[in-house]
């Protein structure tokens, strides 16, 4: 499988203090089922979480030289994880952001509670030079999970989502597992990340339960799309595929009590 959202570089944000961490999170994404990670720590513009392209790229290549002097058979990619700001423009007119894994495709993340003034020109802006956007946890925005037309939307306009296999298995509250759901039996989701921070993050080790689980449902073929073939294609800078609509998504969406959502 493909994470396209981990933020495994340590002392750059809210992740992992020191380097034995970021190898203790490696190890226990190999033991998941991963082969490749984006490393995506956070760049918020106008704070300190602001790192520098190169100091990315640099601890990049140094944790792949540590996980291959550890033997471990997973490679990092650099990216970041971009909050939706005004000044994206501007930053990618200096070269100041990464795409995932030098793909065109940016990494957005949308806020919890409210988007910033002038949001959809925002992501207007981002399209029109080219890029792509994953947008990062939409299940986790109040503003998109009270809107499904919205991000209808915003799928419409090639928006892509990616949803948290934590939000599957409740780790950020009962709404967001419930959009995360919808969004699943919607067929409204292109790829699945951890979004992880620490080696003891709890859905280490949950993935191949919540995996098993939303097959169930989606099926396996929808599965591999989101965790393997789309973010292969991402990475190639290739078109992402919608998820086939299977019989045990239409069974779940003609639960009357969901479409509240």
């Amino acid at each position: 499988m493909i994470d396209l959202h981990c933020h495994i570089l340590h002392g750059v944000d809210d992740g992992p203090k020191k380097v034995q961490e970021s190898i203790q999170m490696a190890q226990a994404l190999a033991k998941s089922g991963y082969r490749v990670v984006a490393a995506t720590p956070h760049m918020v513009p106008g704070t300190v979480w602001m790192p520098e392209v190169e100091i990315i790229k640099t601890q990049v290549s140094r944790l792949n030289q540590s996980l291959a002097l550890a033997r471990l058979k997973l490679a990092i990619v650099p990216g970041m994880e971009i909050a939706m700001d005004p000044q994206i423009p501007a930053l990618l007119e200096t070269d100041g952001l990464l795409c995932l894994g030098g793909s065109s495709c940016l990494l957005i993340e949308p806020p919890f509670h409210q988007f910033p003034q002038g949001w959809q020109h925002i992501l207007f802006s981002i399209l029109a030079t080219g890029h792509k956007i994953l947008l990062a946890h939409p299940e986790r925005c109040q503003p998109l999970a009270a809107r499904p037309d919205l991000v209808e939307e915003f799928i419409h306009a090639g928006v892509y989502l990616q949803v948290n296999w934590g939000s599957f298995l409740g780790h950020y509250g009962r709404r967001a597992r419930q959009a995360a759901n919808q969004l699943a039996w919607k067929g409204w989701i292109h790829c699945l990340a951890t979004d992880s921070h620490h080696p003891s993050n709890p859905h280490f080790g949950q993935i191949e339960k919540a995996a098993s689980e939303l097959a169930a449902v989606i099926g396996q073929d929808n599965l591999r799309r989101l965790t393997i073939d789309n973010p292969t294609n991402l990475l190639r800078d290739s078109p992402l595929q919608s998820m086939t609509i299977t019989d045990g998504m239409r069974d779940k969406k003609k639960k009357r009590w969901w479409q509240r959502w």
